[in-house]
């Protein structure tokens, strides 16, 4: 064996096989082939600059070749602020950007509890953390070295963003590639892509193999799904029942509301959750109950209702009235509503309940809401 093909050899065995292994314990980590096909794809869009002639709202579709969901591609950075390629996966996560550029009012509910995506994004030396960098210097980029350098990450709801599995890496590649060939194809004469309402690119690779680069390329309409149906929550019989047998007095009004908001759980190395709760006040006094914390993923409806019915176990009171913010709040109390007698009425405005939410927000360390603009 030459000195030649012992250097090759030695370089080959120092390749890590594996990215993001101590932040995605129980889960596949990235591999070193995925990782590659990532930042080469990364690095040749950040050569070409999408952003340039791109809006945001200039969705490209391909789909999960495993699930056939649609994934909604989207170029950031034509504000110069931002520099990013996001993949949102599935109709709840398009229907909830679509609102986003429509200028719709966004809770932060709405975007920790709806998104799914994968996505690049181009970031400074400051905002990249330890494991982003040691992806990038196995593919030969200084820590220290200047300018934007790609970081891949996933939205999962109930979630921060987080790094990528393989799973989820062989899909970002998957839109990436779709992005790039978009990118080099002649628009229709006379126009482009996007030049009619609601019609957007899709991209379907021309062969089995979603890695070989060639695509047709079909102008569809996707128009803003339509919301999903809410369920009303299914509630705790007995816990309805001794209430009932209770015989409690029925008087006045509780204000009740779910909210998430910036505070991180989670440890060193694991995926963060998002701060989820659901508080309830009474109406007359102010007087703020135990609130509800919730696991990620957990429905609203399901934290509205225990900490409702903990408030009238505790305060020994049937509330004639609940306020909650959202009419989608009330549909899912319709269960405990009709068991109770109780008239269920959105309110934009809790007055009672606003002051406690900031107090406890505060107290978790958490500079406020998510800001959605």
């Amino acid at each position: 064996m030459t000195n030649l093909e012992n250097a090759a050899g030695t370089a080959r065995a120092k390749e890590p096989q594996h990215f993001f292994e101590k932040q995605l314990a129980g889960e596949q980590p990235l591999s070193f082939e995925t990782a590659q096909q990532l930042h080469y794809l990364a690095l040749t869009l950040q050569v070409g600059q999408p952003w340039e002639y791109l809006d945001d709202g200039e969705f490209i579709l391909l789909r999960d070749p495993e699930s056939g969901e649609l994934c909604y591609c989207s170029v950031l950075g034509g504000l110069g602020m931002v520099f990013a390629i996001h993949a949102y996966i599935g109709e709840e996560s398009y229907r909830f950007m679509r609102r986003v550029r429509r200028g719709k009012d966004i809770a932060p509910a709405d975007f920790f509890g709806t998104l799914r995506a994968v996505m690049v994004e181009y970031v400074l030396a400051p905002e990249r953390k330890l494991p982003d960098r040691e992806l990038l210097a196995a593919f030969g980029r200084p820590a220290k070295q200047r300018g934007h350098a790609p970081i891949f990450r996933a939205i999962r709801p109930g979630y921060h963003p987080w790094y990528l599995t393989e799973k989820e890496g062989k899909l970002l590649a998957h839109c990436l590639r779709g992005v790039l060939a978009l990118c080099k194809m002649e628009p229709p004469k006379g126009g482009d892509f996007w030049d009619q309402v609601d019609v957007f690119p899709l991209l379907t690779p021309k062969q089995d193999d979603p890695t070989c680069g060639d695509y047709n390329l079909d102008l569809v309409h996707a128009p803003e799904p339509p919301s999903s149906r809410l369920q009303a929550v299914a509630i705790d019989e007995a816990r309805i029942n001794d209430i009932q047998q209770r015989l409690f007095l029925q008087r006045g009004f509780l204000e009740a509301d779910h909210f998430f908001a910036l505070a991180e759980i989670g440890g060193k190395n694991e995926r963060k959750a998002c701060m989820s709760a659901a508080a309830v006040c009474d109406g007359d006094s102010g007087h703020a109950f135990q609130p509800e914390l919730g696991r990620p993923g957990e429905p609203a409806g399901d934290l509205l209702v225990r900490a409702i019915l903990g408030a009238i176990q505790n305060n020994r009171i049937v509330p004639r009235e609940i306020r909650v913010r959202k009419q989608g709040f009330k549909f899912m109390l319709h269960g405990l509503s009709e068991g109770l007698g109780i008239e269920v009425r959105a309110k934009k405005l809790l007055p009672m309940l606003d002051p406690f939410r900031r107090e406890l927000l505060a107290h978790l360390g958490d500079p406020g809401e998510f800001p959605v603009e």
